[in-house]
C-alpha cells in the first residue's frame, strides 16, 4: 500500500473520530486540558509523542504535489513543532497559553475543522 494512501485513511479516521468526540464531549477535553495544566509529565509526554509521530511522517513523507499529499505533509510538520514547543519552553508560559486559548467555543471549532479535514481525507483515503 502507497505512503501517501495509508497516511491519508489513518489521519482522515483519527481526525474524524477525535473531532466527533470534542463535539460530543467538550466537557471531557475540557476536563483533560485543565489535567496538563496542573501537570509537568503530561505535556512532556504529549510534546515527545508528537515530536516522534510528526518526525516519522515528516521523514517519511514530505511532499507537496497532491490535496492529500499537502494536509499529510503540514500534519507532520505541526506535530514537529507543536513536540518541539512543548518540550522545550517553560511549564508555566504553555499552560498559560492552554488556559487562555482552549475554550469551549475554541475547542468546538478545532472539532468542526478536525472534522471536515478529517472527512475530507477519509474520502480519498477510502473511495478514491
Amino acid at each position: 500500500m502507497e505512503l501517501t494512501l495509508l497516511l491519508t485513511q489513518i489521519l482522515g479516521v483519527y481526525m474524524v473520530i477525535g473531532g466527533l468526540s470534542g463535539i460530543f464531549y467538550p466537557a471531557r477535553m475540557q476536563k483533560a486540558l485543565s489535567e496538563m495544566t496542573r501537570s509537568y509529565i503530561l505535556p512532556y509526554f504529549d510534546g515527545a509523542l508528537a515530536l516522534l509521530v510528526g518526525l516519522l511522517i515528516v521523514l517519511n513523507h514530505n511532499l507537496w504535489s497532491s490535496a492529500n499529499e499537502i494536509i499529510i505533509s503540514l500534519f507532520g510538520w505541526i506535530a514537529v513543532i507543536e513536540g518541539t514547543v512543548l518540550m522545550l519552553l517553560p511549564h508555566n508560559f504553555i499552560m498559560g497559553f492552554f488556559k487562555r486559548m482552549y475554550t469551549k467555543q475554541f475547542l468546538m471549532g478545532w472539532s468542526i475543522l478536525a472534522i471536515i479535514i478529517g472527512a475530507y481525507l477519509t474520502y480519498l483515503g477510502f473511495l478514491i
